[in-house]
């Protein structure tokens, strides 16, 4: 529990300003920081030089400036949350933040989500907002497995070099937030997900914001009266209904928090309201994960659709995606290209408002229900043992491309860009077989159906050094030149710009894991060579002046260890360490 209320604490950091000594809360220090747009990271005080570059490629921020990167250490720890933490502590995560544009949100990635699985991305975006944060986008990496203290500590740093600081009340609120978002996942298992709690408190949130500006100017006191507390009682108690959450200590737990919430600084604000829609949206996954049965084609098409025409409110292309997905159910066709394409839309455009990306789900869900249809006609067929239901076909290929996103963040970005040029999305499309020669990576990329087959076989491929992108031209069988974006136009009649912003940077050196350059090889072996004929010259000198005495061998002390050595006594001085690593 200590360590989930570290976590929740150290989030909390990103959002207030700083004045000395810290009385009020506002947002001035963080505006600041947006409107200059700063690139700032901080890396953990333990990290060596190597560990160091490596973290700095997995935030995508080879390019920040030294003068705004800062290392943590536990003394900077222990300034901010006083947890004890001190100069033995080990701390290895690391953190990237940037101001971006209004109506952006709070958005935060774990980018080495496989060395932090404590709190969520979303749960972070959460409790950030309710710290009072505003318009930024937040990386989270480290190299090592990690409670993750140290990098959410090194964010608040960052911020307080800018002139932001924060109002400890509203820390503890968010600290309570974190940890109130992991006790309901335990409590509950599997019958919500770590994405519904954060929306339910998303939700409650924004009802308790919606209170507070409708009482400013009345008699009651929003602050300590019973009306007000019974009132934010019951708007919790009719959205956990919503979201099957019954357990009645989980219940008192949700209204304590609700009544803590609605006196930080961010509840006082309609601001919040906005920046919860941008951050906190019911993920695809999600949703995905709670349809069961499908619709006939014939009751799709005679159902009354949702009207996306409104261009004040919809971008023209969530209409075209209407039309074109009525007309690809009305042909009988597959919806696998239209499908693709919304992931392609939502990709080039990251300020999506929550209209458009509830309008995106909405779409989603109709082109659910019509291939979920098709999976009682495939399985009575002759490709049925090899069939996989649209369900976890769909989940199936979701999570691969979360898993590459974790794994190995900058062959993902390879695949995004790739998806971004051709509109065939790893959400929908396999990208397999990645090989290299040089700087130029390849992968073959397919559609599968649920039947097994895999067709609409191609190849693309991305030169790191110059992010020139090619694909297969299947008549001439050679590698042609890709555009930069994918034209919706064509296709649709509608434009749309490419906005899309990378989330980790490519570097020219990069290679697949296990590549090895061939001249790398060929140096290894002369290397190798060399070194089996120095030992046999040595070995023959040594028997020439000592023929009938083996020599002992002493290490001197400060004597280098040999890897294996080393790695042994590093994990012995680990498991002595009393300060916890973070």
């Amino acid at each position: 529990m200590k360590k989930r209320l570290l976590l929740s604490a150290m989030i909390a950091l990103v959002g207030a300003p700083l004045t000395q000594p810290v009385l009020n809360f506002n947002t001035d220090g963080i505006q600041h920081v947006q409107a200059q747009e700063l690139q700032l990271v901080a890396l953990g005080g333990s990290l060596d030089q190597n560990q160091a570059q490596q973290t700095l490629q997995l935030l995508g921020a080879n390019a920040v400036d030294s003068s705004n990167i800062i290392y943590v250490d536990g003394t900077m720890i222990n300034q901010y949350l006083q947890d004890g933490s001190g100069p033995g502590t080990v701390v290895y995560s690391s953190a990237y933040i940037q101001g971006m544009n209004e109506g952006y949100g709070v958005q935060v990635q774990i980018v080495t989500q496989q060395n932090i699985t404590g709190v969520s991305a979303t749960t972070y975006q959460n409790a950030a907002i309710t710290a009072g944060a505003r318009n930024a986008q937040i990386r989270i990496a480290t190299v090592s497995p990690v409670t993750g203290e140290g990098a959410l500590a090194g964010v608040y740093a960052l911020l307080e070099q800018q002139g932001v600081a924060l109002n400890p009340e509203d820390v503890q609120v968010a600290q309570n937030e974190i940890s109130l978002v992991n006790e309901i996942i335990e409590s509950e298992g599997a019958t919500i997900s770590d994405s519904q709690v954060n929306q339910m408190i998303s939700e409650i949130k924004q009802e308790i914001v919606n209170t507070n500006i409708n009482a400013e100017n009345s008699d009651v006191n929003v602050d300590n009266s019973e009306e007000t507390n019974t009132n934010i009682n019951n708007i919790v108690n009719n959205i956990t209904n919503n979201y099957g959450v019954s357990d009645e200590e989980l219940q008192l737990a949700l209204e304590q928090f609700a009544q803590e919430f609605a006196k930080t600084e961010a509840a006082q604000s309609e601001d919040t309201i906005g920046q919860l829609e941008q951050s906190i949206q019911e993920d695809w996954t999600d949703v995905l994960a709670g349809l069961e049965g499908s619709v006939p084609a014939e009751e799709l098409l005679s159902a009354e659709r949702v009207d996306f025409s409104d261009t004040e409110t919809y971008h023209p292309i969530l209409q075209a995606f209407s039309d074109e997905l009525y007309r690809v159910i009305e042909a009988g066709e597959v919806v696998d290209r239209v499908y693709s394409d919304t992931f392609i839309f939502e990709a080039m455009s990251p300020d999506l408002t929550s209209e458009e990306k509830s309008a995106l789900n909405h779409l989603r869900t109709v082109m659910y229900q019509y291939a979920a249809n098709q999976d009682e006609f495939i399985a009575s067929g002759e490709y049925q043992p090899g069939f996989t239901s649209i369900k976890e076909n769909w989940t199936n290929k979701l999570n691969a491309f979360e898993g590459l996103k974790a794994s190995d963040p900058v062959q993902a970005e390879i695949i995004s860009c790739l998806a971004i040029a051709t509109g065939r999305a790893p959400q929908v499309y396999n990208y397999v077989n990645p090989t290299q020669e040089g700087t130029v990576i390849s992968l073959e990329n397919m559609w599968d159906n649920p039947a097994g087959n895999q067709a609409d076989f191609t190849m693309y491929s991305f030169d790191v050094a110059t992010d020139e992108m090619s694909e297969l031209d299947v008549v001439t069988n050679e590698m042609v030149p890709l555009q930069a974006a994918y034209d919706f136009n064509a296709i649709y009649g509608v434009s749309v710009e490419n906005l899309y912003q990378s989330q980790v940077e490519i570097p020219a050196d990069y290679t697949l894991p296990g590549y090895v350059p061939e001249e790398s090889e060929v140096e290894e072996t002369s290397s190798e060579e060399e070194t089996s004929e120095d030992e046999v010259s040595s070995e023959e000198s040594l028997s020439e002046d000592v023929p009938s005495e083996e020599v002992p061998v002493e290490e001197e002390p400060g004597e280098d260890l040999s890897e294996s050595e080393a790695t042994e006594t590093e994990e012995q001085s680990v498991e002595e360490l009393t300060d916890p690593v973070e």
